[in-house]
């Protein structure tokens, strides 16, 4: 028997258990990441209600938000309907997915964006896992932000001191 075989049975015997079943949907979903283009035209209370939008279909629909990362306002490679320019949003997620389906239909009615694109990252991810997982990652990255502005404003203080030191020396 092979592994394809085993992974879509072929009788229905296997889905109406229902704890498969519940754990199949509470601790089992895939993890999905969508990147829409919003119009750079729209302010950033517009945009970001939009966004606040798509994550509310995500989390009543049963599915987990990850991450959003907000790239700002980028160059368009084409123009996309008459748009040179774009807001890009990656937001990163745990869905079953139909959940995708009824996702996209909503980011497709929505005027104010102008595309989108969703990427399915990995299949039958341990939810509560992946949460902590994504908890740590998002810890670390905060310390590395901390670290590195408080670097950037040490050295553009010592910056100052050696410009400092370089023109009295320059002066005499």
């Amino acid at each position: 028997m092979h592994a394809g075989c085993v992974a879509q049975p072929s009788s229905g015997a296997l889905l109406s258990s229902p704890k498969v079943q519940v754990e199949e949907n509470v601790l089992h979903h895939n993890e999905y990441e969508t990147i829409v283009i919003l119009r750079p035209d729209l302010d950033d209370a517009t945009t970001y209600g939009l966004i606040e939008k798509l994550e509310q279909i995500i989390t009543t629909n049963g599915g987990h938000i990850l991450l959003r990362d907000d790239w700002g306002k980028r160059k368009l490679a084409y123009p996309v309907a008459k748009h040179q320019k774009g807001h890009y949003t990656l937001i990163a997620h745990l869905a079953p997915p139909q959940l995708i389906n009824e996702l996209e239909r909503r980011i497709r009615n929505e005027d104010g964006i102008v595309r989108f694109l969703t990427n399915k990252v990995g299949d039958s991810v341990d939810v509560p896992v992946r949460m902590e997982q994504m908890a740590e990652q998002r810890r670390i990255r905060e310390e590395q932000e901390r670290l590195r502005r408080e670097r950037g404003e040490s050295e553009s203080d010592s910056d100052l001191d050696d410009d400092d030191d370089t023109n009295d020396e320059s002066d005499e």
